[in-house]
């Protein structure tokens, strides 16, 4: 890990580092969508923006109103977010369960899962593993919502520290 004589690069694939580059990190990930959505629809339809996710066994749809619409907030706030972004089908083809985490929930009351009228969430991990870069070792968080239909739609993709995910958990089953 880092042994505080490793500094984090100024840019990774492209990506700032730096707190502060929301407004850059931005254009990547609403430039990475495009990409994606473009090579989707070349190869399925215009219409039809289809991945698998092999542990859950069903397509995913990504639908640039949802599935950016978060992101575009989300991704941009940390370089991971966004650097996860330039793998999303990726991602989105190997993400799993982790032992101890659920993988459905209802979705949030208010806001965008709410106004996306989602009936349910299914939350899967992705790791990015480097033997060699300490900063390159965390974990992805991605969320699809479930429409009543069935529909899954990508919609969100985050780093995010599963330890600390672990203890939120743990808390809210203890005030329920």
């Amino acid at each position: 890990m880092n042994n505080n004589t490793d500094t984090l690069p100024d840019f990774i694939k492209g990506i700032p580092t730096r707190k502060l580059a929301i407004a850059e990190r931005r254009e990547i990930v609403e430039r990475e969508y495009d990409k994606l959505l473009d090579k989707l629809g070349k190869k399925y339809g215009k219409k039809k923006h289809f991945i698998r996710n092999d542990f859950l066994n069903v397509d995913i749809e990504i639908v640039k109103r949802e599935s950016f619409a978060k992101a575009s907030n989300a991704s941009v706030k940390k370089w991971q977010s966004t650097y996860a972004v330039t793998f999303l089908e990726q991602i989105i083809k190997k993400s799993v369960a982790k032992d101890g985490l659920p993988i459905y929930d209802p979705p949030k009351s208010k806001g965008m899962q709410e106004r996306f009228n989602y009936c349910n969430t299914a939350t899967l991990y992705y790791d990015f593993v480097d033997a060699e870069k300490w900063y390159m070792n965390f974990t992805i968080e991605i969320v699809f919502g479930i429409k009543h239909n069935g529909r899954h739609i990508q919609y969100a993709i985050l780093e995010i520290d599963l330890e600390q995910k672990r203890r939120d958990i743990e808390k809210r089953k203890k005030s329920n």
